[in-house]
């Protein structure tokens, strides 16, 4: 991001040319780099269709008293939905949550291979982790949260959204999963996933909406989300 500098010749400049957006903040004229287009027909939202596809299948598949423990589960935890407070999630609701996450970072860990988890663990959810900053340093784009985390046992859930400017305050901002290899601590790399998801690297500055959770592998279960709109460091 950069500051434009007025003159006689040019008082004001707003729009998009070849890649780059010019638009009025508080601190006077701003030029930033412009995010990529987002083709929804991509191998990803692909692979999102057929991995719920195939999971509401493994639902089918699954023996009675298996559909009762995750019944059992769905009852201990007590987890509200998402558009009705006066109602739990199901069995069936609970099951596509967790094997949703599963087989969509089935290819980033070996912790989630098999993808499929039959039978829940009837424990507590993990721990709830949050992002204390986001940092760009260099070439990385790095997430730092408030707890540490083991490669071996725990898999990091991040979704964030596009590049926002300080103004753009909605928090209904699509939110995309970001699909990098957890590492043990607290400081998460992903910048070649956001690169691969949005066309380009996010820039000090900047903004972004972000979501994140941590997936315990031997809770088989994730910790609820923490949502949070950042600046980037």
């Amino acid at each position: 991001m950069a500051r434009v500098e007025t003159s006689s010749l040019i008082s004001n400049i707003t729009g998009k040319l070849n890649g780059t957006v010019f638009q009025r903040g508080q601190g006077g004229l701003i030029m930033r780099n412009s995010p990529g287009k987002i083709n929804s027909n991509t191998l990803r939202s692909n692979s999102q269709r057929v991995g719920m596809s195939t999971i509401q299948g493994d639902w089918q598949g699954l023996t009675d008293p298996e559909r009762l423990l995750w019944n059992t589960y769905a009852i201990y935890l007590n987890k509200k939905q998402k558009h009705s407070n006066s109602l739990i999630i199901n069995g069936h609701q609970l099951f596509i949550n967790i094997n949703s996450i599963r087989y969509a970072l089935k290819d980033t860990t070996p912790l989630f291979s098999p993808y499929l988890l039959s039978t829940p663990v009837l424990s507590p959810i993990p721990q709830p982790i949050n992002i204390t900053t986001i940092e760009r340093n260099g070439l990385n784009l790095e997430v730092n949260t408030d707890r540490a985390v083991t490669d071996t046992e725990d898999i990091v859930i991040l979704y964030l959204s596009r590049p926002l400017s300080a103004s753009q305050q909605s928090a209904n901002q699509k939110l995309t999963l970001m699909k990098f290899v957890t590492g043990t601590g607290s400081q998460q790399l992903c910048n070649e996933e956001y690169k691969s998801v949005y066309g380009r690297t996010i820039d000090t500055g900047e903004w972004v909406q972000s979501k994140i959770s941590c997936y315990n592998i031997n809770q088989e279960n994730y910790s609820s989300y923490s949502i949070q709109r950042l600046e980037v460091q």
